[in-house]
């Protein structure tokens, strides 16, 4: 057991062997430098000092870290100007996962995602009380009424807190929650007090290292405030953000790789590696690739255009749809699956805890920030759920307001999401786009919709497909995969020329083939055709798009426009509400202003039946536009081609 007196000693010698610190403390600004103390370097470049110290920061981590800080901040008092008191940041610390951390141990390291963050929060480190007998000011830890006034020597006096003259903390409460390799149903989570100039750059769905000391706090049991539990938290020394790359790659890694890049087939064998226990899919299986690796982030003009590609799957039952999901959740970093989330847990929450401390939580889209949100069951979340979502699928970010606190987060996330037909099962009969139960508002965020349908073949091809479903043939591993991709994530291909011509042409002769009668494609597929491209120059470990890029993008794309009839109009306006439409506006055309009760009287009245989605369409189309408790009429359009 190393003593108090041992303790300063060491930290004297220390710092008499450790030029660069001497050094460093003689500069300008030293108040300003970010003083890091790596424990794993004390172990291996001091000689026996730097064990010593690294055994007594372990031992008695309070005291030391507060004498070395006062040995620095005393090492700098000839800087007449110093703006803050420096302190040592300590990195490396010994690393422990949540549930095996106790109250005995006096230092740890913890790594984990910040799943929420509180309101800033005052902590009285040392408290001044007046007593209102004699004036006296009493110096007290904490926020502490003195018993015994120090001054008078009276008892069970009353006092007046001296808010100016006390040291307060500002500091925040966080909660990450467990990096695991393994997704699991429920993760662990770990609270965290952290002082508020420690969170720079910080924030919600960050992957941090967190250095501190473990204690225990009483807390309420749920809303049950007699009931008191003991908590571990953390109370931080030093925060600092972790690589997101969880995926090792090692050299030999990475000649196998470029070995495979050079495969004519490319595209198609990595799509065979993908779930290979789903028998078919292929389209859908290179797309998810694709959309792993992602396109390229652009800022131009001031305005974001995403790299990220968003896939929506829908079908039938038993279709492999939510399979798909779930096995990119379980090889992908980051990707986190969720079925019917609510807005809140998609985006952000805002809480209150027992003490009504306001906290707001990471939801899905932050939490897989730079990877990909894999959402199943979506129609069956409600519309303002799912429209909590448009702005972050377009803009890459997360913002929320709420009694008057307004909170940002990234959420550079794609979204694959998995969805079932209007009446739970196609109907082949009728037209597919017809049959989704989704507004044009979020079926327009995706890039590529692909349709799932359960058809019968003949009996023969009937046993061959029961004998690969029962026994699929499984030749590689998905470790190589996922490997590839968080390889050809690095690249940052750009188009070239001949790649733009050849995107242009096709483009055009698409769109001309319409023939005036129907949209067959538009610049939102323009622009979801690049970013396909430039996923494959990716996947080729290329900084170049070529054609060759641009043909496997307009292949996927064509085989979603060959699904919906090469009409994109009909993801904008279902066809079924069309004639509803139409006649709607004939009806209310006579208007300038229309509430809505006088708007669902007309639609009772003419045996318009879906007027909430004709209502939904028109602010789209800006046929009507919503103010106050009704809507300013602007014109009509023509829906029945």
């Amino acid at each position: 057991m190393i003593n108090e007196q041992e303790i300063e000693e060491i930290i004297e010698d220390f710092w008499e062997q450790n030029l660069n610190f001497r050094i460093w403390s003689s500069l300008d600004g030293a108040d300003e430098r970010d003083w890091v103390l790596d424990l794993k370097t004390l172990q291996t470049d001091y000689d026996n000092i730097g064990l010593r110290l690294y055994e007594a920061i372990l031992e008695d981590t309070e005291f030391t870290i507060k004498k070395l800080n006062e040995k620095l901040q005393k090492e700098i008092e000839w800087d007449n100007e110093i703006k803050k008191a420096p302190q040592f940041k300590i990195i490396n610390a010994p690393v422990y996962h949540f549930s095996k951390i106790t109250k005995n141990h006096k230092l740890v390291e913890v790594h984990g995602v910040i799943k929420s963050l509180s309101q800033k929060l005052l902590n009285y480190v040392e408290a001044v009380y007046e007593c209102n007998a004699c004036g006296f000011h009493n110096h007290v830890e904490g926020l502490h009424i003195p018993k015994v006034c120090e001054g008078c020597g009276k008892r069970g006096g009353s006092f007046t807190l001296i808010t100016e003259e006390s040291k307060i903390e500002e500091y925040r409460e966080l909660k990450i929650q467990e990096i695991i390799d393994v997704p699991k149903q429920v993760y662990d989570s770990l609270l965290v007090e952290i002082p508020e100039d420690l969170l720079n750059n910080i924030t919600l769905g960050d992957r941090v290292a967190i250095v501190g000391i473990p204690q225990v706090k009483s807390t309420d049991q749920n809303s049950n405030k007699d009931k008191k539990v003991k908590e571990i938290f953390i109370k931080a020394l030093n925060i600092y953000k972790l690589n997101d790359d969880e995926i090792k790659i090692t050299h030999e890694d990475i000649e196998k790789i470029k070995e495979f890049s050079k495969r004519k087939d490319l595209l198609d064998a990595l799509a065979e590696m993908y779930a290979p226990a789903i028998i078919g899919h292929l389209n859908i299986k290179k797309a998810i690739i694709l959309q792993a690796v992602g396109g390229i982030e652009k800022f131009i003009g001031g305005t974001r255009k995403r790299g990220n590609i968003h896939i929506l799957l829908i079908g039938d039952p038993g279709t492999a749809k939510s399979q798909l999901l779930m096995w990119h959740h379980n090889i992908m970093p980051k990707s986190i699956y969720v079925s019917g989330a609510s807005g809140p847990g998609l985006t952000i929450a805002f809480t209150k805890n027992n003490n009504d401390h306001i906290s707001w939580e990471a939801g899905v889209m932050v939490l897989a920030n730079n990877s990909v949100a894999c959402i199943d069951e979506l129609e069956k979340m409600k519309e303002e759920d799912r429209r909590a979502m448009h702005t972050t699928m377009e803009q890459g970010v997360v913002s929320m307001s709420k009694a008057g606190i307004y909170v940002s987060a990234p959420a550079n996330t794609s979204v694959l999401a998995g969805a079932n037909p209007k009446f739970s099962r196609f109907d082949i009969t009728r037209p597919l786009i017809d049959q989704i139960n989704l507004l044009p508002t979020i079926l327009n965020r995706f890039d590529l919709i692909f349709f799932t349908i359960d058809q019968i073949k003949d009996e023969k091809e009937e046993i061959e497909l029961a004998k690969k479903i029962l026994m699929p043939e499984i030749k590689t591993t998905p470790e190589f995969l996922a490997k590839y991709i968080e390889y050809a994530k690095n690249f940052k291909p750009e188009l070239t020329m001949s790649a733009l011509n050849e995107i242009a042409e096709k483009y055009a002769k698409i769109r001309i083939s319409g023939n005036g009668q129907k949209i067959p494609i538009n610049t939102r597929n323009l622009e979801a055709v690049q970013r396909l491209a430039e996923a494959h120059a990716k996947l080729r470990l290329s900084n170049k798009v070529m054609p060759e890029d641009v043909d496997v993008a307009f292949s996927l794309m064509s085989d979603f426009l060959e699904q919906i009839g090469f009409d994109i109009d009909k993801l904008n306006v279902p066809s079924e509400l069309r004639q509803e439409i139409n006649a709607f506006l004939d009806l209310i055309e006579p208007y300038d202003f229309i509430e809505y009760q006088k708007m669902r009287l007309i639609a009772e009245a003419n045996d318009i039946k879906n007027l909430d989605l004709v209502i939904e369409v028109l602010k789209i189309t800006g046929d009507i536009i919503e103010k106050d408790n009704g809507f300013i009429v602007r014109g009509e359009r023509d829906y029945a081609k």
